[in-house]
């Protein structure tokens, strides 16, 4: 009779705990949720929170290192990659609107790999990855390469070109949307003395492959850019004395020559002291100096279609420059000063106004209103900035045969 009873609240305890596992199930819970309608909800989560969620469960940290969630997650996201020092650098994301342009500054983690950062340069960034040179001397070996997550702290560490130092000569990081592959190309000089044309060896390395490949000798007298600047799968370098713009195209691993802006055409060869590159809004963007008499004028152009002359667009003028001292120095009317090719345009807002880094400093510039200081939770000095899009990918995820 008791082996009865016992076996009745026995069965009676399973089926009360089935029907509670029944209606737990039927509780709406956010991991059955769509992944589109995750991302929606992540986006609202500010990028310090959201890489202390990947610990919460592993299905969190599985969703948050797939690349098309991050794909769907930071699409609308466009994040500044801070150095105030040598050994520290900080994520900002950055807003679409000027009146309250970010979040929060984010210190990342220290990467294992990396570490100090007094010798680390940036040769480009490309859908949350960093291509990073850290050099140790000038003699060959001269240092080691790495792919790089900032957010994550994750590195991998990549065979390094024979015989130079990878900053000495022109190279870039790029990505190409048909293959999915990353790449790394890099350009050795062959010229034996300097009266003859620059000739180029190009060297491209597959991320993943861990070779070196030579695809052939290219002549262009490439100026000013030393690391390409990776747009719509090319990377791009300005050949100064054709006056055109020299685009890699890392699918098909041959050189295309696009058009200059129009100021080379309306101001004349003559009077363009500097020209710079970078993204603004997912193009290709070009900055020109324009010495006329004593004054400077700093003009933003964009591609907005890759490769098409006619899509070239008049972004912001800054014309209140002068003429500083030493001569390679330029001043703004209002005080502020930099050296020739430190005024990178890095984010156009939807109101107009722009933010550059000019000398140490991040400002707000507005067509009529001049400069506005901005300063990112009390950093009161920027030796770099970057423009970057974040993600939680691992850097072993791009690694290709």
């Amino acid at each position: 009779m008791t082996e009865s009873i016992h076996d009745d609240c026995g069965k009676n305890n399973i089926v009360s705990f089935m029907e509670k596992r029944k209606e737990d199930h039927n509780i709406p819970n956010i991991l059955q949720l769509p992944n589109n309608i995750l991302a929606e909800i992540f986006q609202k989560i500010p990028i310090k929170t959201l890489v202390q969620s990947r610990f919460v469960c592993k299905f969190w940290h599985r969703l948050l290192s797939d690349p098309q969630f991050n794909e769907q997650l930071f699409w609308r996201t466009t994040c500044l990659l801070l150095r105030p020092s040598r050994f520290k650098v900080h994520l900002v994301t950055l807003k679409n609107d000027s009146s309250s342009p970010y979040d929060v500054a984010l210190k990342l983690s220290e990467d294992p790999i990396v570490r100090r950062t007094d010798r680390l340069h940036i040769v480009g960034s490309c859908n949350g990855l960093l291509c990073l040179y850290k050099l140790h001397s000038w003699k060959p070996p001269c240092g080691r390469l790495y792919i790089s997550n900032p957010i994550t702290g994750e590195s991998l560490s990549l065979p390094t070109p024979p015989d130079e130092c990878i900053i000495s000569y022109p190279c870039g990081f790029g990505f190409s949307p048909m293959s999915g592959a990353y790449k790394l190309v890099r350009l050795r000089p062959q010229n034996k003395s300097r009266d003859e044309p620059q000739c180029w060896e190009v060297l491209v390395l597959t991320i993943g492959s861990g070779t070196w490949r030579s695809i052939g000798n290219f002549t262009y007298c490439l100026d000013y850019v030393l690391y390409g600047v990776c747009v719509s799968g090319f990377l791009h370098w300005i050949d100064w004395s054709r006056a055109v713009i020299c685009a890699f195209d890392l699918e098909r691993e041959v050189f295309h020559e696009l058009p200059l802006p129009p100021s080379w055409d309306l101001e004349g060869k003559k009077n363009i002291s500097r020209l710079d590159f970078s993204v603004l809004q997912g193009c290709l963007s070009v900055t020109v100096t324009v010495t006329v008499g004593s004054e400077k004028k700093m003009s933003s152009w964009v591609m907005k279609e890759h490769g098409v002359k006619e899509s070239w667009s008049l972004e912001l003028t800054i014309v209140d420059v002068v003429v500083g001292s030493p001569p390679h120095w330029v001043k703004f009317k209002d005080g502020l000063s930099a050296k020739f090719g430190d005024v990178p345009v890095l984010l156009k807002f939807r109101d107009g106004q722009v933010l550059l880094h000019i000398g140490w400093k991040l400002l707000a510039y507005a067509s009529g209103k001049g400069f506005a200081g901005v300063e990112f939770d009390g950093i009161p000095i920027v030796s770099e900035a970057h423009v970057h899009n974040p993600s939680f990918v691992s850097p072993k995820y791009i690694i290709r045969g």
